[in-house]
């Protein structure tokens, strides 16, 4: 395997003018089993895809085998494909695979378990879909629903209920798989046995699943189940793959569970294997899990690590804040961090600490960071303003059963949501995934001086369409527009460019002539035509043209309200773009300036209040430059979303904090390298 010959190669391809230094060259060149363990800006991707190039001019092996890339999220493997496939498309032909964890788990292991078994066809339901699958089988078992939504909701709304084709039941409860033993049943089934017996849950969750799973669905927990169960039944599996794989690459992967590294692992990572692993990720940033919550620490073990310590990114004096936030430095016997952010850029901007009150509003929050990304005309650059600006905040929104309201103090408890009344979690708020056909014609970006958001809209309207019917792309993946796109061009020339034209007359019509509902009811018409349901989707000779049938109510689009625009006079117009997002939005990000905003959880309430730990005379403070001691669940929360917080931006740091959180303690902020900025406290 020769690697360092081709890495000028890769330099010039991937950084232009640049060069990899030591550090990421070691990496690079490293082909035996590691992990690398890379701070936020460090370019790991880069990296990786460098290596990647590296090993590409290598092949085809002598044995045959290829390498098998794998990513936690879709968005992860496009931007592989997007920088490798020009340059060395064998990477995504067969040997190789390059792809998503679930799409590895299900191609090679779930599915062939389940074609084996079964007639019907094979599809991954979503998480609402696969409840209102579960609920349609409890029509005639009302005892068994009630006593599953009154008694453990949580399980029930989670569907996670598996069951292999012996009858044993599992429950899946944190990633632990929990057998449902009738001698000894756990404790949510214990509860009010005398509603419902043990043995009528049994065959309730038994029949319900199995009608599921034999009309082909699954939700993605079962998909793990049952590639498990095929490991378990033909063990030969592992040898057939570690010999077709070997090399296998893993990136972000922290954000990987404990029940998908054991997967990884049991196939892999064996003494008979002579498979290599490469995991590559950033540990102190997992903050995802299944469940919902913060993980406060890392389902992954790391094994002979690598460290990639240079950040691109962060500026010195906003490194030298960060590395206080890094839960686990994995300091050596001599206690010596190993993991720690080295900036590979100037000095920069000192961080801005932002002090408020209860009175100050989200407009004046705005207001200040407009005036200093002026202020250090950050504005003034493109690069910039495609990093973008954001202000961000760990709790956005209040749910529904939250008490907003400080019981000890009788105040006001704060999350983004209460500075900017408008703002709506990521996950209502997505422009591509409207409740009709007529809300994307209607409620696009209208301030765009081109086509090209209504461009945008409409094909994103195609794509639900999509989504509604369960039509997957040739990688069993949800349609997204670049892939439809790419799907219209290869039925042929004409086709496409005939496409084309029908796209740019609707864009044109709507945006100049407000023909809304002319372009709807042609657009309802051409979904409905050969030219789109119609069309071969699957590319199976002998295909029978689709109709559309559980898209009909979005297209009818009988619950379509007009929004009123506000008029042109009261209109602010923005000359510097500032989005808000929490914390996970924008995990993985790159901004120009971030404002992390303080909000309120649990106890203590504010993030200050979780990280400034005291024991006896001790105080350690973060924020003030000192190593933390935080030892609680929150408080280990805390710290880790405001490591991934602060550490997005290029340039400029902006932290608001409470004035009650940071009383008396302002002198030492100034000390420790903050601007300090109180004239938003209000009295009214």
């Amino acid at each position: 395997m020769e690697i360092e010959k081709y890495i000028p190669q890769a330099e010039k391809i991937f950084l232009g003018n640049g060069t990899f230094d030591d550090e990421r060259k070691t990496f690079i060149k490293n082909i035996e089993t590691c992990d690398l363990l890379a701070v936020p800006g460090s370019g790991k991707t880069t990296a990786l895809i460098a290596k990647l190039y590296c090993i590409a001019q290598n092949m085809p092996f002598e044995d045959g085998s290829g390498i098998l890339v794998l990513a936690h999220t879709n968005n992860a493997v496009d931007e592989i494909e997007k920088k490798l496939k020009k340059h060395c498309p064998q990477l995504f032909e067969y040997p190789n695979f390059v792809g998503t964890i679930q799409g590895f788990i299900n191609r090679f292991l779930t599915i062939p378990l389940y074609n084996q078994k079964n007639s019907n066809k094979f599809k991954i339901i979503e998480y609402e879909d696969y409840i209102k699958e579960f609920d349609y089988h409890l029509a005639h078992t009302k005892e068994a629903i009630a006593y599953f939504k009154n008694n453990n909701p949580s399980i029930y709304y989670s569907a996670n209920l598996n069951i292999n084709l012996e009858g044993t039941i599992y429950v899946c409860t944190e990633n632990k798989d929990e057998e449902i033993n009738l001698k000894c049943p756990p404790k949510w089934i214990k509860e009010n046995t005398s509603e419902i017996k043990v043995e009528e849950v049994k065959k309730f969750i038994k029949e319900t699943k199995i009608k599921i799973f034999q009309k082909g669905y699954l939700n993605y927990s079962d998909c793990y189940f049952y590639a498990k169960k095929n490991i378990f039944e033909n063990p030969i599996l592992k040898e057939i793959l570690q010999k077709r794989f070997k090399y296998v690459f893993i990136d972000e992967m922290q954000d990987l569970e404990d029940y998908q590294i054991k997967i990884i692992d049991d196939i892999f990572f064996s003494d008979s294997s002579q498979t290599v692993i490469q995991r590559i990720g950033d540990p102190n940033q997992a903050i995802y899990n299944s469940s919902k919550k913060i993980k406060i620490e890392c389902d992954w073990d790391e094994r002979h690590p690598l460290f990639l310590k240079g950040s691109n990114r962060l500026t010195v004096l906003n490194s030298n804040l960060v590395n206080n936030f890094i839960l686990d430095s994995k300091k050596d016997e001599n206690g010596i961090p190993k993991f720690i952010l080295e900036s590979k850029k100037e000095e920069g901007i000192k961080p801005h600490l932002i002090v408020i009150n209860r009175n100050t509003t989200g407009d004046e929050l705005k207001n200040k960071f407009v005036e200093l990304i002026k202020t250090f005309k950050l504005h003034q650059c493109d690069k910039n303003i495609k990093n973008g600006f954001k202000i961000i905040s760990w709790n956005t929104v209040w749910d529904n059963d939250e008490e907003n309201i400080d019981k000890k103090t009788n105040l006001k408890k704060l999350r983004l949501v209460d500075f900017y009344e408008n703002y709506e979690k990521e996950s209502i708020n997505r422009k591509d995934n409207h409740k009709n056909l007529k809300d994307y014609l209607y409620h696009y970006d209208k301030e765009k001086l081109t086509l090209e958001a209504i461009r945008k809209s409409i094909l994103n309207s195609f794509t639900r369409i999509l989504d509604l019917e369960e039509i997957k792309d040739e990688k069993g993946r949800r349609y997204r527009k670049s892939t439809l796109m790419q799907f219209f061009k290869n039925q042929s020339e004409e086709f496409y460019n005939d496409f084309k034209a029908k796209l740019y007359s609707w864009c044109f019509r709507i945006v100049v002539h407000q023909q809304n509902e002319e372009v709807y009811k042609e657009l309802v018409s051409f979904i409905k035509s050969e030219n789109f349901i119609g069309l071969n989707w699957q590319d199976i000779e002998n295909f029978q043209p689709k109709s559309i049938l559980k898209s009909e109510q979005f297209l009818l689009s009988s619950e379509f309200q007009i929004k009123e625009e506000p008029k042109e006079s009261t209109k602010k117009k923005e000359d510097i773009k500032i989005d808000l997002a929490s914390v996970h939005a924008v995990k993985g990000q790159t901004h120009c300036a971030t404002m992390y905003i303080e909000s309120a959880y649990q106890r203590p309430t504010y993030d200050t209040q979780k990280i400034i730990k005291s024991k006896g005379k001790d105080i350690s403070n973060p924020l003030l430059l000192e190593e933390h001691k935080c030892n609680g669940k929150y408080d280990k929360q805390a710290l880790k979303m405001m490591y991934v917080g602060f550490s997005r931006p290029t340039h400029l740091l902006c932290f608001a904090t409470l004035e009650e959180n940071v009383k008396g303690d302002i002198e030492k902020y100034k000390k420790a390298g903050w601007v300090i900025i109180d004239e938003l406290i209000n009295n009214k």
